[in-house]
């Protein structure tokens, strides 16, 4: 099964500063909460654990970032649960 998710959200910091974080993936990693970052992986993978009301999930997975050529970047994830 498959789960697209698109959300866009306003930064309030100068454009150059937001590109250099985008453009590194392990500060990118370390500003998802609950995201615990496996040492030493490319693209950066780990564990995520989301609570929605009072269910708790943990998902294993990779995460990775690239510049799309309008000047954005996108942010992609796979995942898959962890038990």
């Amino acid at each position: 099964m498959s789960a697209d998710m698109e959300h866009e959200v306003f930064v309030p910091v100068p454009v150059p500063r937001l590109r250099a974080v985008l453009a590194d993936p392990d500060r990118v990693a370390r500003a998802l909460p609950g995201f615990q970052q496996d040492a030493g992986a490319e693209p950066v993978a780990g564990r995520l654990k989301l609570r929605i009301g009072g269910t708790s999930i943990t998902y294993r997975g990779a995460l990775r970032v690239r510049a799309r050529e309008d000047g954005s970047y996108a942010v992609e994830g796979e995942a898959g649960e962890a038990r």
